[in-house]
């Protein structure tokens, strides 16, 4: 599963500053986080497929949901069990409006970079963030790992999907119920395993250096 994979375009969305992408991702990401009304969610998703279809990626818009479904599905489950059973508990009608409105956040947010990613080629985006981290060098920030260690997140977050839906393949196969607890488990030391394999083979290749 590669949610990351380039493609190449002549757009104004393809064309566009790096720069202005970041912004434009933050400011979405911003909304969607932070202002999780139903209105102003459905707008940004609107917002973010008009981003798609200027594009021309409109097959593409779907991809976070196709592929990281139990990602957003666990994102929904978890905040309707924290709106039934939390500090301000509701009725579980009342709280599926709220849930149903993070899994679209969580969609949107994903969306939105993924666009990013999908029309940036891969040495632009980490050259970019080189530019962004080289403002926080006097702070101790050093530019080239700090942007490695973010490439590499951005590049595990579709791993940890594809974690996510194997064991709960695996789980469906044997005949057990898919629970939170008993689905994240094997996800969270599978998880564990890739960041480690992760960074012995980056530290095989002398990165992120000195």
């Amino acid at each position: 599963m590669n949610l990351l994979d380039y493609r190449p375009g002549t757009t104004v969305i393809h064309r566009c500053p790096l720069w202005v992408k970041y912004v434009v991702l933050l400011m979405l990401s911003a909304v969607l986080v932070f202002w999780r009304h139903p209105v102003v969610v459905a707008a940004a998703l609107a917002v973010v497929l008009g981003l798609y279809l200027a594009a021309l990626l409109p097959r593409d818009f779907l991809a976070p949901w196709r592929r990281g479904w139990p990602l957003l599905l666990f994102a929904g489950v978890a905040r309707f069990v924290s709106g039934v059973w939390g500090p301000t508990a509701a009725a579980p009608l009342d709280a599926l409006g709220p849930a149903l409105v993070v899994v679209a956040a969580v969609f949107g947010a994903l969306a939105a970079a993924r666009l990013l990613v999908i029309t940036t080629p891969g040495t632009e985006l980490l050259d970019g963030l080189e530019t962004f981290f080289e403002v926080l060098r006097p702070l101790g920030v050093h530019p080239g790992p700090a942007a490695l260690a973010v490439n590499v997140m951005i590049r595990s977050i579709p791993w940890v999907g594809g974690a996510v839906r194997r064991n709960a393949e695996a789980l469906a196969s044997r005949g057990l119920r898919r629970g939170p607890v008993r689905l994240m488990g094997p996800v969270l030391v599978a998880t564990v395993g890739h960041a480690r394999a992760t960074g012995e083979a980056l530290a095989a290749r002398g990165l992120p250096g000195p």
